[in-house]
């Protein structure tokens, strides 16, 4: 009774150091392919409203929703299609979602990283989550940019960046929910 209590014991320590280890793997695999340090400069790329070097940093196109509405006008010409075209919804997640890296810098750079927003994102809590795809390494850097309250379920914003040439670029940005 006692040796199985001691050999019960040990597996389970043997377990939790085997998770601990783990834990530890996964935090420098974040340092060595470098996603980590990409984010650090990205944040400071934004907050200096660095355009050139954003671009240096972005695929040729940004998948971003949000750049489809951010202004008054683009809400409701967005709510023309949803009227009058039959196919918008294929358009929008097909063709419209995906913005050229110069018109995104022209057109919603600006908007979307105001200093309270680069503020939010240099604050809160990152989380970096390797999306596993055989064909291409992707991380998405993920950021609880409002809390959950009795109010409100909260929300985070994603960045997805892509390894291109050894290099990581931002190649979406969304929001959760």
């Amino acid at each position: 009774m006692k040796i199985k209590k001691i050999t019960t014991i040990f597996l389970l320590v043997t377990i939790l150091y085997s998770c601990v280890k783990l834990k530890k793997e996964d935090q420098s695999s974040l340092v060595e392919n470098g996603i980590e340090k990409t984010w650090e400069i990205f944040l400071t790329i934004v907050q200096e409203k660095d355009k050139a070097a954003f671009k240096e940093v972005s695929s040729k196109t940004i998948r971003c929703y949000l750049c489809l509405e951010n202004t008054l006008a683009e809400q409701k010409e967005l709510d023309a299609k949803r009227e009058s075209d039959p196919d918008w919804y294929n358009q929008l997640y097909d063709k419209d979602i995906y913005i050229p890296i110069d018109r995104f810098i022209n057109e919603d750079f600006d908007l979307i990283f105001n200093p309270e927003f680069v503020s939010i994102l240099k604050e809160k809590k990152t989380i970096f989550y390797k999306n596993d795809n055989e064909e291409v390494e992707l991380y998405e850097v993920l950021v609880t940019t409002t809390e959950p309250s009795a109010e409100h379920e909260g929300g985070q914003h994603s960045f997805q960046f892509i390894k291109k040439k050894g290099e990581w670029k931002l190649r979406e940005i969304g929001t959760i929910p």
